[in-house]
């Protein structure tokens, strides 16, 4: 009788498995693990919080689990089939001796890992930006000084560099000069040009000081993040490789057939990828605005499931149409286009259809009807003046002097539009007849929302993105009422933060290799750390069609597409 209930068992448990119901923690012990280990070093012995990488030979997808307490770690059947694959690992100040392993996997294969110290120059390029901010010497404002450099590159080619004040006062210059999504094998000017700032003789002065233009070593402790414990050991990632080594997937969504969209930071096109086979394609958007940077920003879906992409310098949106593979560019209009108009970020009206988005730097909002292609501009702050010689500060309509910034774009059930002000602590709103706007501030002061999703039942969620604040937002867009969360890593910087349909918000940043799941009712705040190191997070967004949702965002540093998935 025992045998046959637990055939009867077994049956159920694996019927469960194909219809997706088991979570990954309940897989590991149902059909048995296809690949498993223990993962250990001389040092420590076995090691909690290794994440340990496979790819199969050939593939386009890694999959990343993580060693619990005991230093084990497990490949659940349904993620690792038979097959050659190659073992690497992410434990900060550690590598395999041979940096990777193969493997033949068969029915529950072991494979022990052995891990040794690495040398400090080899940790350098393993460091977040964050970790590189809390190690260096100085006063608090030169640390953040240079995180600035971080959202471009890592700072490892800083540290290990040996140039001289001299030499960084005309680097920091040309640098400025590059547009956000300059890279090394991108290096895009800005349509301007701004010369040097007050500032950059000092900074050029403290960078020379924390790298080996004087010095063969560093003079100086690293300091690093301590590895993953707990219920932060408790998820699986799965990475995507896009087609070029160099692509920078800056805005990642997944539309109602499973199919994610994506759009490059550098280059212009649009891109889709099947997570099922790990296969992308990517289209061309043409260029509109002769002698600017190609690349796109903001992208959403509309009812029909139709990208619309913010074309950043371009100065304008497109549409991609899905079934027809043609695309659509609608400039804005000629009396606001100039020199320094960057249209950033985008979204769709679920009670209409317009295309809401704005251009950041000329601080304008537009409002774009397909049905009729009218469109019509509003100023975000009235009566503001823009000081150009500072590009952020101006002054208001009664002369006084503040901040202004665009950031994110977002409309409720009610069709009205909201924005992030990230150069104060506002979230905008505005009236879509009218233009009227109004500016809530949030509970912290000089908090920097930035990037912000409106959920179904119309709270808004963003990203408190100064340093002075750090922080998860939400605001009621119908009580507009604030209730903040700061993430558990300290250096942490949200950059974007959206709701899963479990109820669960994940945020992600550039300064940290983390990501972080809140539960809203309870405050718990779990943080996952990625498989690779400079990421650089930019929007974020969820997969509800896995259980529990997973997190979904492209890895703009490292040309992949990476979801993250709870196993608890």
């Amino acid at each position: 009788m025992f045998v046959q209930k637990l055939a009867l068992l077994r049956v159920f448990l694996a019927a469960l498995i194909t219809l997706g119901i088991c979570h990954f923690s309940n897989l590991r012990g149902a059909e048995g693990p296809a690949l498993s280990g223990t993962v250990s070093s001389a040092v420590e012995g076995p090691m909690e919080g290794v994440l340990v990488k496979a790819r199969r030979t050939g593939s386009k997808i890694t999959t990343t689990v993580v060693s619990d307490e005991h230093g084990r770690y497990v490949f659940p059947s349904d993620r690792v089939g038979p097959g050659s694959y190659t073992l690497s690992v992410r434990a900060t100040g550690y590598d395999l001796p041979n940096k990777s392993v193969p493997v033949t996997v068969a029915s529950n294969t072991v494979a022990d890992l052995k891990l040794n110290k690495m040398s400090t120059s080899a940790l350098v390029d393993q460091l977040m930006p964050s970790e590189v901010e809390m190690s260096l010497p100085g006063t608090p404002a030169q640390r953040r000084s240079v995180m600035a450099c971080t959202s471009c590159h890592s700072f490892a080619r800083v540290l290990k560099s040996n140039y001289d004040a001299e030499d960084f006062k005309s680097l920091i210059v040309r640098m400025r000069n590059h547009e956000p999504a300059a890279s090394y094998t991108h290096p895009i000017n800005l349509p301007y040009q701004v010369g040097p700032l007050p500032g950059d003789e000092e900074l050029a002065q403290y960078l020379a000081s924390v790298n080996l233009s004087s010095k063969s070593e560093w003079d100086f402790q690293f300091k690093t993040y301590p590895r993953p414990k707990g219920k932060a050991t408790k998820v699986i990632y799965t990475e995507y490789d896009l087609p070029r080594k160099d692509a920078e997937p800056h805005d990642v969504i997944m539309d109602s057939e499973g199919l994610v969209w994506y759009i490059d930071f550098a280059e212009g096109l649009i891109g889709r990828l099947d997570p099922h086979t790990g296969e992308a394609k990517e289209w061309p958007l043409p260029t509109f605005k002769e002698g600017f940077a190609p690349g796109s920003l903001g992208l959403a879906l509309d009812k029909d499931g139709n990208p619309w992409i913010c074309r950043s310098f371009q100065g304008g949106i497109a549409k991609f149409d899905r079934k027809t593979e043609k695309v659509s560019s609608y400039p804005i209009l000629k009396e606001f286009d100039n020199v320094h108009t960057r249209t950033s970020f985008i979204a769709v009206s679920p009670v209409d259809g317009k295309v809401w988005f704005d251009d950041t730097f000329n601080r304008m909002m537009y409002i774009f009807d397909p049905n009729n292609s009218k469109m019509v501009g509003y100023p975000a702050y009235p009566g503001w003046k823009w000081d150009l010689s500072s590009q952020r500060g101006g002054t208001g309509p009664n002369g006084e002097k503040e901040s202004h910034f665009m950031y994110g774009v977002a409309v409720d059930s009610k069709g009205i539009g909201y924005w992030g002000d990230i150069a104060n602590t506002n979230i905008g709103e505005m009236d879509p007849e009218t233009g009227k706007t109004k500016l809530y501030p949030t509970p912290t002061p000089n908090s920097s929302p930035r990037r912000l999703h409106m959920a179904p039942d119309d709270q808004l969620w963003f990203a408190e993105n100064s340093d002075s604040a750090r922080k998860i937002g939400v605001f009621d867009t119908k009580t507009k009422q604030f209730k903040e969360w700061a993430p558990p890593t300290p250096g942490d910087l949200p950059y974007d933060v959206v709701q899963d349909k479990a109820g669960f918000v994940w945020a992600g940043g550039e300064r940290t290799d983390f990501v972080t799941r809140l539960n809203p009712k309870t405050g718990e705040m779990v943080d996952y750390v990625l498989p690779n190191s400079n990421v650089n997070i930019r929007r974020v967004d969820v997969n509800n069609t896995t259980n529990p949702p997973s997190m979904l965002f492209g890895e703009n540093h490292q040309a992949k597409i990476i979801m993250v998935q709870p196993a608890e």
